[in-house]
């Protein structure tokens, strides 16, 4: 390896900007990650400690401990969501700030319990409606609780305290963006990209396997192989998760400077920008799946394992091209634009090839089943059909992406993002001002919480029996969530951080007494160890509060030196950690509660109506494609919209649902902590509602893949307007029957009722409070038995309908073969009377409308599934058939 390599990986490794060809795992593995982000929040805590105790600060022993406090609370694991946070706080307690010092100076003093009450109300109330984020909102209102804790308690303090205290928030704050910029910096461009990468290299192995599977001969076989692509499906699932989250966090770096900077050695193969490379890894995660639910529904039968023969060859040579392409995507050296088109010119050459190969395979199935006389099972024919459409719509959707306009500069890019932004619908005055009212009840209700945790502060008596009850106060402000799911969650998390903080803080008071170095020294390792876990999902904000927990026991009392000795002060927090998070259940539950579970039906039910209106947008290509019964492919237009739009439509349908999705797999998880016996008969159902979330999926990527279909079709008809007139016209309408049409817009108007019933069922549980305070609405319907009859008729039509496809499709498949065997009778050669014999183009909207019937079959069958999940959910919820012992 030479020192040039090695100073590359460095780098890399440094900037968290990886390749995955590298030989070294610890580069790009999590455990590195994480290491990266201990140490950041490590010396964002040693260099805010230098400031509040190396500087002339150290003057001010009362406040100094909030500088490596406030460093430590902003810091996160990307350097986007870092300046994000400290940028919304900023915003919120700077005139917070200029507030509370004018009250102060026109002669409104903070000991009169009534005027300091309402001013920290007013205060609170503006803050948490200025921070839609949890995470902010927190931390700005504990800006307030500090200021008025303190300055109720302690007298003669400075009449600019207020800014004293808002230029230690901004020193932290300060710190903790340097050092999320300049050591072990993760930019969310990165971090994308690097989710990107991984989920291209491991779809592509995904593929791989798949591959395999198809190719076995015997279902045994092809279960193994399919068992470990499922497995490394939901490792692309996983990491995928987040990219939505990024994508908010890069909005605030410098995205496309940072991508030209670091991705020099490959621009000029893929230049795509993060929304372009979600929308990229999504839909070839889309069709990847597809694949794999293919393969999983496959009948290994004697049609299927000649079929394979034939292929076997030229499958596998593609799939080793297609290696070949992204390998060379995510190599770490450069290659060179013509070595690649090289590449990309054998991946078409083997799609060619096997397009080819497939016309000369169903050639000789034709032959042989009109010499034989057997029947194929329409399920095999249309199956094989499928597989070969998402093998085509994967290829080229890499020709796609790796089209790269090299005369296109980084300032026309500018140019074309300022117009883009420009065509965007921009808000008026008035949407500007109108208040929107769930964040201002959410404002409303922390608000409340912090009017009564300053009780424990302001009511000497009380104050005197919880020694000031500061922490009771903090306790408040830092256990709210945007549902009681959530701050039950945060509560839960809290209690074990402080816990395990306080238990820290008395060893370290019994090894170095009041030492600030020595117990600097103690405190490292342990911030160290508790950053590392910070970034495990199960830990996260338990991590938090057992980091600072010990900095506040220790270095927040030593200005008061023996008065109190770090035992009290360990236990005092405890016990009033206790009462607040007491207090804080109480509050959460009783004010304008927002149930995780409200939320989770409020969330199926958008993705529901996205599935909805992807049902609408696939009948209505549909209807532009084949309504006329002349099939004049000259006069069709897509809603008059360029194919560029359309696919652009579609992409923002597909992010937007997994968007949604991911939402749903977190809302589970604190809808699980939630006191549900109060409004179901039964306990909450988590593995059901994990496979609602499974199921949605499924019938989505169906739809997805209808659309593809007739996209497809489309645009190959086009090239001839002849092609789908033949496929039509010959077999007397065969393969495609008029009352294909019909069907699918049956199909679309009972999936539409079917969505719209289920929609109605999530809509009518959802609790009375979030009824009135987020829907603004009184009335209450109550569900009966009716309901459950609508239910069970809607399972009954699509089990009908599935059964109609079915018949259907098989009929056609039927009608083909007798076209063929009275065209074979009369004398002609095989390829007089297939039209696809001798073009690509037609074999390609033969192929594709193969797809097109198995596709509708698929969703027909993901819907029932879907509906016989939500059917068991509603009898769970709101019926007593179901009993546990």
């Amino acid at each position: 390896m030479t020192i040039s390599t090695i100073f590359h990986n460095i780098y890399h490794f440094y900037f968290n900007y990886h390749q995955y060809d590298m030989n070294s795992i610890i580069s790009t593995s999590i455990f590195s990650r994480r290491i990266q982000f201990a140490v950041r929040m490590t010396v964002s805590f040693l260099v805010g400690g230098f400031l509040a105790y190396g500087t002339p600060l150290k003057d001010h022993l009362e406040l100094q401990y909030l500088i490596f406090l406030m460093s430590m609370l902003s810091i996160q694991e990307t350097f986007g969501m870092t300046l994000f946070v400290s940028y919304q706080m900023l915003t919120a307690i700077t005139p917070i700030s200029i507030f509370l010092y004018i009250v102060q100076r026109i002669g409104l003093g903070y000991k009169d319990y009534l005027v300091g009450e309402l001013i920290l109300l007013i205060s609170s109330l503006f803050v948490s409606y200025k921070c839609s984020q949890v995470l902010t909102r927190k931390i700005a209102l504990l800006f307030i609780v500090v200021f008025f804790s303190t300055i109720i308690n302690q007298d003669n303090l400075p009449s600019t305290f207020v800014f004293i205290l808002l230029e230690r928030f901004v020193i932290g704050m300060a710190v903790s963006v340097i050092v999320s910029l300049l050591v072990f910096p993760l930019f969310a461009t990165f971090d994308i990209e690097n989710r990107v990468k991984y989920c291209l290299k491991n779809l592509q192995q995904m593929q791989t396997i798949i591959i395999k599977a198809f190719l076995c001969e015997d279902q045994m076989s092809a279960q193994v192989s399919l068992a470990q692509a499922s497995t490394i499906e939901q490792m692309i699932r996983t990491t995928m998760n987040l990219i939505t989250t990024r994508l908010v966090e890069a909005t605030i770096e410098p995205s496309r400077c940072l991508q030209r900077i670091f991705n020099r050695r490959h621009r000029h193969l893929i230049d795509l920008t993060i929304q372009e490379q979600e929308d990229f890894i999504t839909s070839l995660m889309f069709h990847t799946s597809s694949l794999q639910l293919m393969v999983k529904q496959c009948r290994f039968n004697e049609y299927h394992t000649h079929y394979t023969r034939e292929l076997r060859a030229t499958l596998l040579h593609l799939d080793l091209c297609q290696t070949t392409v992204i390998s060379s995507l995510l190599s770490s050296s450069t290659i060179n634009r013509d070595e690649f088109n090289g590449r990309l010119a054998n991946l078409q050459q083997a799609m060619d090839t096997l397009r080819e190969v497939s016309i000369k395979a169903r050639l000789h199935q034709v032959e042989h089943v009109l010499e034989s006389g057997l029947i194929i099972r329409s399920e095999d024919f249309l199956s094989h059909a499928f597989f070969l459409f998402q093998i085509a719509a994967i290829v080229r959707i890499l020709m796609r992406v790796t089209t790269v306009d090299e005369n296109r500069s980084f300032f026309q890019e500018i140019k074309d993002r300022r117009k883009t932004k420009q065509k965007q619908k921009r808000k008026t005055l008035l949407e500007w001002v109108k208040p929107q009212w769930p964040q201002f009840l959410s404002a409303f209700k922390s608000m409340v919480i912090i009017g009564v945790g300053s009780i424990f502060v302001m009511v000497p008596r009380l104050a005197k029996v919880f020694e000031n009850g500061q922490w009771i106060f903090i306790a408040l402000c830092m256990t709210q969530g945007d549902t009681v799911g959530g701050a039950l969650t945060t509560m839960k998390m809290r209690l074990i951080g402080t816990l395990f903080g306080a238990m820290w803080a008395y060893i370290t008071y019994l090894a170095v007494s009041d030492n600030v170095y020595h117990t600097f020294g103690m405190l490292v390792p342990w911030i160290l160890f508790f950053g590392y876990l910070k970034s495990l999902p199960q830990w996260g904000y338990a991590a938090t509060v057992a980091c600072f927990t010990p900095v506040i026991i220790t270095l927040g009392r030593i200005p008061y030196g023996d008065t109190l000795p770090a035992g009290n002060y360990a236990l005092l927090r405890i016990e009033e950690n206790l009462v607040g998070i007491a207090v804080a259940i109480v509050l959460t539950i009783i004010i304008f509660p927002v149930f995780a579970i409200d939320v989770l039906k409020n969330n199926i039910e958008t993705t529901l109506q996205l599935c909805r209106q992807c049902v609408n947008t696939m009948h209505a290509i549909y209807d532009k494609l084949f309504q006329n019964e002349q099939l004049d492919v000259t006069t069709v237009t897509i809603e008059k919209q360029t194919d560029q739009e359309i696919t652009s439509f579609i992409d923002a349908q597909r992010s937007r649902f997994h968007q949604l999705i991911s939402g749903q797999r977190s809302l589970i998880g604190n809808t699980s902590l939630e006191p549900s016996f109060w409004w179901f008969k039964n306990s909450f159902a988590s593995d059901r509602y994990s496979m609602l979330a499974e199921q949605q999926t499924d019938m989505f990527r169906m739809l997805h893949n209808i659309d593809a279909i007739l996209l497809r079709i489309y645009e190959c008809s086009n090239t001839s307007e002849n092609h789908i007139k033949t496929l039509q016209l010959y077999a007397d309408g065969g393969f495609l029957p008029i009352g294909l049409h019909n069907e699918l817009r049956n199909l679309s108007r009972q999936l539409s009722d079917c969505i719209d019933l289920w929609s109605s069922y999530f809509t009518l549980t959802q609790t009375r409070f979030f009824r009135i305070f987020r829907n603004c609405s009184l009335t209450y319907t109550k569900l009966n038995e009716s309901d459950l009859l609508k239910h069970k008729q809607c399972l009954v039509e699509l089990h009908q309908t599935v059964y109609r496809l079915q018949n259907q499709h098989q009929e056609s498949v039927n009608r083909l073969f007798d076209h063929y065997h009275d065209c074979l009778t009369q004398g002609e050669s095989l390829s007089d009377f297939v039209p696809y014999a001798d073009n690509n183009n037609v074999y390609i909207i033969f192929i594709g409308i193969a797809a097109l019937y198995y596709s509708t079959t698929q969703l027909a069958r993901n819907a029932l599934a879907l509906g016989t999940n939500i059917h068991t959910i509603f009898e769970l919820e709101t019926t007593s058939l179901y009993r546990p012992f």
